[in-house]
């Protein structure tokens, strides 16, 4: 099996190519700088221009397209027009990859295609995205579906809930809390009584992987199927790293748009795949803990 996969380079991605190509997977990534590059088939390109790899595309021949790009991720960008570019440079990719030979498209969506949740939600429940990048998120899978339907190929649209884990990339609350702490600071929070499901970046990309031999189709859930309250986990975090800080929670309010439950129902994924979490939230807390003092001690 040959692997088309982009934003290999990135936090999810350079997790995919790992567990690829320890599964002895044929993998090609598409990155944006060369030192992103580990693979001798990874090659250099902006999937937001097909000129830069359109032609490695069609020279590569893949068998399947797992696509992990996107511009615009970090959450101060995540609402502005920009966003709308990702659909059509990822209709684009996904066209170029079906003439190249692909039989099968594998896309990275988002919860925030669910809009305000107050309940864990299901692969059925109303899609009411918010922001733009949902919006976006939401247009390219619809299109994913209806690209893998005219084709007759297989597609699956990944709806990811809460990633974490070492070497995130884009600035996010746990690596920061977690910063906070290696520093002696006391963070400066929300009340944190929402639930949020966090899953580990290594069980995500499992997950990706072991939908390869399942021949699924489909919008599928990708979540620990654990949410546990945020105030729980920011203490557990804590207890690890400054056992007398207290975080100050309550002293950010709550914005209009503040989901309170982020978490999503894995059982379609689970009986279609046999995949289940094997990260602790406590082994992948421990990760962030070191790495964060690790930081300061550099």
């Amino acid at each position: 099996m040959r692997i088309l996969l982009t934003g290999a380079g990135g936090f999810l991605g350079r997790e995919i190519a790992r567990e690829l190509r320890a599964r002895g997977v044929v993998v090609a990534g598409l990155v944006r700088h060369a030192d992103q590059s580990v693979g001798p088939q990874d090659f250099v390109g902006d999937f937001l221009r097909p000129d830069t790899y359109a032609a490695q595309i069609s020279a590569f021949a893949p068998d399947v397209l797992i696509h992990c790009a996107w511009s615009g991720v970090p959450a101060a960008t995540r609402d502005l027009s920009s966003q709308y570019d990702n659909v059509a440079a990822s209709v684009a990719l996904f066209e170029h990859a079906l003439e190249a030979g692909a039989k099968r498209l594998i896309g990275l969506g988002t919860q925030a295609e669910y809009g305000l949740t107050t309940a864990p939600v299901n692969e059925d429940a109303p899609t009411r995205p918010l922001t733009h990048y949902g919006i976006a998120k939401q247009a390219t899978g619809a299109a994913l579906m209806r690209l893998a339907q005219r084709r007759s190929t297989g597609a699956v649209w990944l709806r990811l809930f809460g990633l974490y884990g070492p070497r995130e990339t884009a600035p996010s609350m746990l690596p920061w809390v977690a910063r906070q702490f290696a520093q002696g600071q006391v963070p400066a929070l929300t009340p944190c009584t929402q639930r949020w499901d966090y899953l580990h970046v290594r069980d995500a990309a499992r997950a990706v992987c072991d939908l390869l031999p399942a021949q699924t189709h489909g919008v599928f859930n990708l979540a620990s199927g654990h949410a546990p309250p945020l105030r729980e986990t920011v203490l557990k975090l804590r207890d690890l790293m400054a056992p007398k800080i207290t975080p100050d929670f309550g002293a950010v309010p709550f914005g209009p748009e503040q989901v309170h439950c982020l978490a999503g129902d894995i059982s379609r994924l689970q009986a279609a795949t046999g995949w289940a979490p094997q990260v602790t939230l406590e082994e992948g807390l421990a990760e962030l803990a070191t790495e964060a003092f690790g930081a300061l001690a550099s």
